[in-house]
């Protein structure tokens, strides 16, 4: 599973089902058929239980919200320009 940046899990605590017991929590297919998945259809089903468990916590919307903005790669110019204004600054483009 995802952790922090620079996080490594100490030996006892790394298990090798866990995202299986993760994507059969959240389908309510058995642990077997699980196994035997395409891979494509596993690694969506895996992403959403992820998603889903984050969405639990405040502090892991916080961890998607952050992750999302991570991933954008296009300024916002409509967000960026209200800023700018509201600081009394001119901005040309």
């Amino acid at each position: 599973m995802p952790a922090g940046a620079g996080d490594e899990a100490e030996d006892y605590l790394v298990t090798e089902t866990e995202e299986v017991k993760m994507v059969s929590d959240y389908s309510g297919l058995d642990f077997e058929v699980c196994l035997n998945l395409g891979i494509d259809t596993f690694k969506l089903l895996f992403r959403d239980a992820f998603v889903y468990r984050m969405k639990q916590t405040e502090k892991g919307r916080e961890y998607l919200e952050n992750a999302w903005l991570l991933k954008q790669t296009k300024p916002d110019r409509k967000k960026l320009r209200q800023r700018f204004r509201k600081e009394g600054g001119h901005v040309k483009y």
